[in-house]
Formats: C-alpha cells, structure tokens, sequence
C-alpha cells in the first residue's frame, strides 16, 4: 500500500516542483559535465511550469506525502499523441511505487477514454531511468522528425494501462 496520494498541483507547489526538476537535473549531467549548458536555468523552467499549469493540453500530476510534493509528471497532449516531457522523483528518499503510480494515473485517468501512443522525453545518458520506462514496455523511438536533443532521447510506450495479473 501506498502511503503518497496522487493529484493536479497547483500554483503553491513550483517551488518544490522546481526544486525536484533541479535535483534531477544536476544528477543527469554529473557524469557528462560538458552538456550541462544545454540545461535550462531555474527560472527559465519556473517560467515553463507556470505555463504549464495553464495550458488545457497539458497534464501535470504530482505524488504528494505529508502535504509535500514528492514526484510530478508532465503529459502534453498533441495530435493524438501523448508526450510526456518530464517525470522527476525525490531524490533523497525513496518512495516504493511512486513512478509507477504517476504513469498508472496518466494511463487510467487521462488516456482511458482515447488510448493514444505516450511519447517519452528520457535522459540520453541515464539508464536508470531507461530501464523504467523498458519495464513498462517502452522502445526507442528514432523518428528523425522528432526533435533531437543532447540530453535526451524518445521512447515510445502504448497509453494502455498494463493488464492486472489474474
């Protein structure tokens, strides 16, 4: 069982939201310093979320503990595709299943009524985070009309939610 509750954030929430996004950030180009001029600043990606937020054709959910942000995901829906452009977890605890129950929500929630392909922005350089979404039955994706981006690479996953086991 779960002890984070999963919901829409809200205005009062960037701070944190921010925070998260920076942490992930600074753990990606740890091992490729070089690239980490192709990262954003902070208030550049403040900026980016607060547009957002007020956006119809973009979901943000996050995973709240204590009343505190713990995780969020950012889907954007366009031309019957699902783009998630970020997912960012805390990085000094660990919260068992929160990942997969932001993913879950996007599939169930938002996807249920139309299923569409998720189209996934992945860090390039960060297997970790590859191998969660291959678990999820991800692939690469290699469309060169996708945008190209140092940082990071597509993978492609189906919007149905995994089948519960019998």
């Amino acid at each position: 069982m779960s002890d984070f509750l999963i919901q829409s954030p809200n205005v009062d929430d960037l701070p944190t939201i921010l925070a998260l996004w920076s942490e992930r950030m600074t753990i990606m180009s740890q091992s490729l310093p070089h690239l980490r001029r192709h990262i954003p600043s902070q208030a550049d990606h403040l900026a980016q979320l607060q547009t957002w937020l007020t956006l119809p054709n973009v979901k943000m959910i996050c995973g709240r503990r204590d009343n505190r942000v713990i995780g969020y995901l950012v889907a954007i829906f366009q031309d019957e595709v699902c783009v998630i452009e970020e997912m960012a977890l805390d990085a000094h605890a660990y919260h068992r299943g929160l990942a997969k129950a932001l993913v879950t929500t996007l599939q169930t929630i938002f996807l249920q009524p139309a299923p569409m392909p998720m189209m996934i922005r992945v860090p390039r350089y960060y297997a970790v985070e590859q191998a969660f979404w291959r678990a999820f039955g991800a692939r690469d994706w290699t469309d060169p009309t996708w945008q190209i981006h140092p940082l990071y690479q597509w993978m492609i996953l189906s919007s149905a939610p995994p089948q519960k086991p019998m």
